[in-house]
């Protein structure tokens, strides 16, 4: 049977929303490697490029399970994340909870932020601008970004370099590991296609196989940059890694900071 131009469409739309399944206990023990350390590493390097000062009020858009949040808290600010995933928001608030520490914490969707003027500061960590179907939704997280913070409050957007991806993408990989199953074969798979980086996860252990895809828009700096001024977003600085490089064709990464413009 052929399948309706409707059908067809709502099986984009389900392929595009891939961000609602992927975020979940899979995700939890497969990127475990990400770790407090690391990422109380990463927030010592962003402190020493934007403005930051004990007190403020921080939002972490896309926070994950809240390790870049749990960093800041210990450098003595008020925390607030948002994330899509209630997994990844529950696992946040259980860290939290284990390290004594206060961060609020809600679910929500980063392209429907309603803070106004609330933060002195705003952070979005390890690739999650590119997610959606459209360069406008992307643009809407950001806008919501600048919305939420005060006049001349610094802001911090961390994505991948294409320049680097297109020449060492690992177009396959396979491991053998330890999921909360019993012993997991990951199966791996990536490519860049239409702007995007795709990576397709097959995922077999003792509770069976489980089929993950994550794509992304690739942003060129001058691209990202554009969404950037759109937002009445002033930028300070670009960096290439978390060691505070700056960017370069070969740099990993392209680390925006700034400040949203004074009003």
């Amino acid at each position: 049977m052929k399948k309706t131009a409707k059908s067809n469409r709502s099986e984009e739309e389900r392929e595009s929303a891939w961000y609602r399944k992927a975020f979940a206990e899979d995700y939890l023990w497969l990127y475990s490697h990400r770790s407090e350390k690391e990422a109380a590493a990463q927030v010592r390097v962003a402190i020493r490029h934007v403005p930051y000062r004990q007190g403020q009020r921080i939002l972490d858009i896309a926070c994950g399970s809240g390790r870049h949040m749990l960093a800041f808290a210990k450098q003595g600010a008020e925390v607030t994340g948002v994330d899509l995933s209630e997994t990844l928001v529950a696992e946040a608030r259980r860290r939290f909870k284990e390290k004594g520490l206060n961060g609020k914490l809600g679910r929500g969707d980063m392209r429907e932020l309603s803070f106004r003027n609330e933060f002195d500061g705003a952070t979005i960590w390890f690739t999650s601008i590119g997610y959606f179907r459209t360069v406008a939704e992307d643009q809407r997280v950001i806008i919501g970004l600048a919305a939420a913070l005060k006049p001349n409050g610094w802001w911090w957007i961390d994505l991948p370099n294409p320049a680097f991806l297109a020449e060492h993408l690992v177009a396959h990989s396979e491991k053998i590991t330890k999921s909360p199953h019993g012993r997991a074969r990951v199966d791996e798979r990536r490519r860049i296609v239409r702007g995007r980086v795709e990576k397709r996860i097959v995922i077999t252990d003792p509770a069976g196989t489980r089929k993950y895809k994550e794509s992304v828009r690739l942003y060129r700096p001058e691209q990202f940059g554009d969404l950037i001024k759109r937002a009445n977003l002033a930028t300070d600085g670009i960096l290439g890694d978390y060691d505070g490089s700056p960017l370069t064709r070969q740099s990993p990464r392209q680390i925006w900071y700034g400040r949203k413009n004074g009003s």
